[in-house]
């Protein structure tokens, strides 16, 4: 499908030249951290410190 404009992406790609190579990239996704499992976590094991301690 050809599109006459050019489309925004909703990924970060990372491209970068291979060394030694003729004309080969590498593309990786630039990934976002994700902290909200992790405070979760720590809420939780927080809650539990304080009623066994407690």
């Amino acid at each position: 499908m050809i599109f006459d404009s050019e489309q925004e992406t909703k990924r970060k790609l990372k491209i970068e030249p291979i060394a030694g190579s003729y004309n080969s990239y590498s593309v990786d996704e630039k990934d976002k951290r994700d902290w909200s499992g992790n405070i979760y976590l720590g809420c939780l094991a927080a809650i539990l410190a304080i009623a066994f301690f407690s």
